[in-house]
């Protein structure tokens, strides 16, 4: 006796509904009337899946069938069609995962994942022949004409074969986008494609990460590409575009949760980010606070180094605005050093993650904070540590960021490393409110020689080429790239350049066209700010003569 399962019974077919004649041998046809070769295999396929399988047919067993046949074309098009030919054949397939749903209802988004499946009452309507006869074993025929061996084990679903199966699409454009947006590049570059280069032609982070949405092959994959497109909106300061494609994602999640804690929890990551990059300190918390208040994604800062990071960088970078206000110093204090345990922490959870990108990031930010809390006096209240040598240990944090940027090639279009140093070369000057043009150029802000000198084992990166002979061809070197369309930077990092640029050229040459230019592109820029970004370089262009702040104001 066979050990092959019984064919399963099915109620008989209403009165009404016609038999399907199926042919199987050369020419196909159903009905008497020729028929395409995929969509009668597909056809078949679910038939046998329904009789002697007992369950559907995964998106893999097409792909093993006509993925690698030329003459098949494009899966999602071969689907297309076949779901087509079955309309104009009157017979019921349906996909999806509830195999009991009315095929009539079934949305079409999502129809070429499969898994397919013949609707039951369908199954006694179907008389396959070979010529002019049924054949004496039917499920040998049908398996002969699909390519199956007659003693197959059933094919049961498997996921992990389907998700191997997929189309690799997605993870092709995913990664080059992961790759422009490391290198800064956001959207294509300007120059026109060159004949033969076209496999190898960038086009933009954004670009990417909008086709791997496409390509995704569920929420979880979507929600990937939708992260990393919050990420490009943020970097380049778009907060409207960056709140848009959070609200997408809150959408996608709120549907179908994502299986995946690091997904849902660095999902919270990027709303903090959006909420601080809007000022909205609380919200920023609130959001940081929904990861350890859930008990599925609290493990999550303890046993996935990229996601502590995330959150102690930017509660360090939340401490530090609060350190920065005014207020009670003992408060400011506390947050100040609040602030350096968590860059800190994160530096350790940067390199625990193997991730040099996220080191170079916290590194910067601990030499300028560490410098602006010491300068504030709100940590080393009681000076046992020189300004020189705090100057010095600071630059040296600067230095080791832009280093791992040089070394590894990582760092993208971020300018913050030259601002940052630029405020702490002149970190040292004593602060006078509207000084005039002799006092300001009296002041002895730190010589380009004692900060290469200082920032050594990490001064490679710091060369001539770059403009490192005096501080304003260092401005002037960085802001080139971005005139001549190498690099793209946002509205705060060119006004903090070309701050840095008036300051350093009235200390160098006083008042000169180059101090002169600095000042009306300062103010030119300084509307596109926010307004707490204002607000501070309103402050801080009372360190220039009044003169120059009046250049400002009429640029603006």
């Amino acid at each position: 006796m066979s050990d092959a399962p019984a064919p399963r019974t099915f109620p008989t077919a209403t009165p009404n509904a016609p038999t399907l004649v199926v042919r199987l041998d050369a020419p196909q046809k159903i009905d008497g009337q020729p028929a395409r070769y995929q969509s009668l295999w597909l056809l078949m396929r679910v038939y046998y899946a329904a009789q002697y399988e007992m369950s559907p047919v995964p998106l893999a067993s097409l792909k093993i069938r006509f993925g690698q046949s030329g003459a098949a074309g494009d899966l999602r098009m071969l689907i297309s069609r076949a779901f087509s030919d079955f309309a104009r054949w009157g017979v019921a397939v349906g996909w999806g995962d509830d195999a009991q749903a009315d095929v009539r209802l079934l949305p079409t988004r999502g129809r070429g994942k499969g898994p397919f499946w013949l609707a039951p009452h369908e199954i006694p309507r179907i008389a396959v022949m070979i010529g002019d006869t049924t054949p004496d074993d039917p499920r040998r025929a049908i398996a002969a004409f699909l390519g199956l061996p007659h003693d197959a084990a059933p094919d049961t679903p498997s996921p992990a074969l389907d998700y191997v199966m997929q189309d690799i699409a997605f993870w092709h454009h995913l990664t080059l986008g992961k790759r422009d947006l490391q290198d800064g590049v956001f959207f294509a570059p300007p120059q026109a494609r060159s004949h033969g280069e076209g496999r190898r032609q960038r086009i933009g982070a954004m670009a990417s990460f909008h086709a791997a949405q496409v390509c995704a092959v569920d929420d979880v994959q979507r929600g990937i590409a939708l992260l990393a497109e919050t990420i490009v909106w943020r970097r380049m300061g778009d907060a409207a575009r960056a709140k848009q494609t959070l609200a997408t994602l809150a959408a996608t999640f709120g549907t179908n949760p994502p299986g995946s804690p690091t997904l849902r929890a660095m999902h919270w990551v990027v709303q903090a980010w959006q909420a601080y990059a809007l000022r909205d300190e609380a919200g920023a918390l609130a959001h940081l606070q929904r990861i350890g208040d859930d008990a599925s994604l609290a493990p999550c800062l303890v046993y996935n180094p990229r996601i502590r990071f995330e959150c102690r960088n930017l509660q360090a970078l939340l401490h530090k605005s609060h350190a920065a206000r005014p207020g009670p110093t003992p408060a400011r204090a506390q947050s100040a050093a609040d602030a350096l345990a968590a860059f800190s922490d994160a530096l350790q959870a940067a390199f625990e993650a193997d991730s040099i990108e996220l080191a170079q990031h916290v590194a910067a930010n601990m030499g300028l904070s560490l410098w602006l809390f010491w300068q504030g006096a709100l940590i080393d209240p009681g000076r046992r540590l020189a300004a020189a040598d705090v100057q010095r240990q600071a630059l040296r944090w600067i230095g080791l960021s832009e280093w791992i940027c040089d070394r590894f090639g990582v760092g993208g279009n971020s300018v913050w490393n030259t601002v940052f140093l630029l405020r702490i070369a002149r970190g040292a000057v004593p602060v006078r409110r509207d000084p005039d043009l002799e006092t300001l150029r009296a002041s002895t802000p730190l010589a380009v020689e004692a900060f290469l000198d200082a920032v050594q084992p990490f001064g490679a990166p710091f060369s001539r080429a770059k403009g490192f002979r005096r501080w304003t061809d260092v401005v002037e070197t960085t802001l080139a790239d971005h005139e001549d369309g190498r690099v793209c930077f946002e509205p705060l990092q060119l006004a903090n350049l070309w701050f840095e640029m008036l300051w350093f050229a009235l200390h160098q040459d006083g008042d000169s066209p180059q101090a002169l230019h600095a000042a009306r592109s300062l103010g030119r820029v300084l509307p596109m700010l926010p307004s707490p970004d204002r607000r501070f370089f309103r402050d801080a262009l009372r360190l220039m003569p009044r003169e120059f702040q009046r250049e400002v104001r009429l640029a603006q």
